[in-house]
């Protein structure tokens, strides 16, 4: 339901691998909205993934006193596409994306395991909306292109905002893949529901996820459609230079891009089955493309 805030977005807890909500109905909401909130689990360190965020951008080289700063060096030429970090021309943001085969060789060691732990989390978070779907769970596996079998692209991106930039703060996109999960400690994200722009601010102790493109073209088809939702991130204004600026990052979970293990995204007939729509790696290129132009919206 709508608020003079926004959305009533839904707040869930991962229980025994079932997502357990706070309110009646809240995962038939959830995956209509495009958007929740899920508890952190306990005992997860979030200390490595803020100071990266608060440093990768920073001139200099990673040191045994600050192995958080100083990766601007580490681009695609380095790393291979879409990897690395990325000044960005029409947005506020400079940004930081690294696949899971470098986390080990390229983030502090804490940092590499706190992906980890963000990846664990997202893949358990799919697999409990899955088993809310009306997709076989033999097909499970096949269908989100190997993610669930450790096959999958798994993402772990940086996003810091210059208020200095007077650009926007983020075009408005959708995500390629399943499912994302955001750490954000600062308003400003905004989802488009119903021809207009809700804030979807962080709540203490949890992450927000959102669907990608991946999943809403899976299950449009079936009984229970699961929506990728639009969003932004609005121009950062410029404030006391005693706050810190905003960040924020998020674990993509995605399908292989290897078309031997995964030939590409599939739509799922029900009584007919899986269906080839689209090569993903063609696909995922547009959406980044049209995310980072100007006057251009990261939509399919």
């Amino acid at each position: 339901m709508s608020t003079a805030q926004g959305y009533g977005w839904q707040t869930a807890a991962l229980r025994g691998g079932e997502l357990v909500f706070s309110t009646p109905g809240g995962i038939e909401q959830a995956l209509r909205d495009g958007f929740f909130h899920v508890e952190q689990p306990e005992g997860l360190d979030l200390t490595a993934g803020d100071r990266f965020a608060r440093g990768f951008y920073l001139p200099g080289e990673p040191d045994a006193t600050d192995p958080f700063r100083g990766f601007q060096h580490w681009t695609s030429e380095r790393l291979g596409p879409r990897q690395g970090y990325y000044c960005r021309d029409d947005d506020q943001t400079e940004q930081f994306f690294l696949e899971s085969a470098h986390w080990d060789s390229v983030y502090p060691q804490a940092l590499a395991r706190q992906a980890e732990a963000m990846r664990s989390l997202a893949l358990d978070v799919l697999r409990a909306v899955l088993a809310h779907l009306e997709l076989p769970p033999e097909l499970w596996d096949e269908a989100t292109g190997r993610c669930l079998s450790a096959r999958g692209t798994y993402n772990l991106t940086f996003n810091h905002f210059r208020p200095e930039v007077p650009r926007r703060g983020l075009n408005v996109h959708k995500d390629s893949g399943w499912v994302t999960v955001l750490r954000s400690t600062d308003p400003g994200l905004e989802v488009e529901r119903d021809g207009a722009w809700h804030p979807i601010d962080p709540r203490p102790g949890t992450f927000i996820v959102n669907f990608g493109c991946a999943i809403e073209i899976l299950t449009r088809d079936t009984r229970t459609p699961v929506a990728a939702v639009a969003h932004r991130v609005v121009q950062q204004p410029r404030t006391d230079e005693r706050k810190p600026d905003r960040f924020s990052y998020a674990l993509f979970v995605d399908s292989s891009l290897d078309e031997d293990i995964c030939p590409g995204l599939f739509r799922y007939e029900p009584g007919t089955g899986l269906r080839l729509e689209t090569n993903f790696g063609t696909f995922l290129d547009t959406i980044l493309h049209n995310t980072y132009q100007k006057d251009t919206a990261g939509l399919y």
